[in-house]
């Protein structure tokens, strides 16, 4: 029987100093979206000469966004960024970008990460993602379902981010003040 593996997860609030850190690891993220939405426009491929990584700056000045490390047993594992751009004046938060890198994928720490992040920032979430992100929809319609009891909402809305592919399905659910 194998053994089990542990990790040491740290999610460590980034600063401007990260800004580089987080950006470097976003064609990495878009490379992952590609493999399912490539066809959508702005999932190009990362790899292109002039493909240029989208400006985070936002996410290290404005108060309403916040940007996160993800480190698993010490070693740089992804990103969170989270922001106040919701689709309803109940939400407070938005899981805006969500990135695991690939070697660490697949290992439960996706679940772990989210988890901590929605108990760090109680009330009302929305997590939004692209249709045709079949992985990416599979992994928060379980990792939702399993952190609210199964209490939660899921619908296809048109948001405006996308002209050529407005359809998302939206999570929406509350972290609680207290879990149990």
């Amino acid at each position: 029987m194998g053994k089990k593996l542990e990790f040491k997860i740290d999610i460590i609030s980034a600063t401007i100093d990260d800004y580089s850190v987080i950006q470097h690891m976003w064609p990495f993220y878009v490379y992952d979206m590609g493999r399912e939405c490539g066809f959508n426009e702005g999932w190009e491929d990362p790899t292109d000469v002039d493909f240029v990584a989208d400006d985070l700056m936002p996410y290290f000045k404005d108060p309403r966004r916040k940007a996160f490390i993800i480190k698993v047993n010490s070693v740089l594992a992804g990103f969170v960024l989270l922001n106040k751009n919701v689709t309803s004046s109940e939400v407070q938060w938005n899981m805006s970008e969500f990135f695991i890198m690939a070697k660490f994928q697949g290992k439960g720490i996706g679940t772990q990460v989210a988890y901590e992040i929605w108990k760090m920032y109680r009330g009302n979430w929305e997590v939004i993602v692209i249709p045709e992100n079949k992985s990416a929809l599979a992994f928060w319609r379980s990792t939702i379902d399993a952190f609210t009891g199964g209490q939660y909402k899921e619908r296809i809305k048109d948001i405006d981010c996308d002209k050529e592919q407005p359809h998302r399905v939206v999570f929406n659910f509350i972290s609680p003040e207290t879990l149990g």
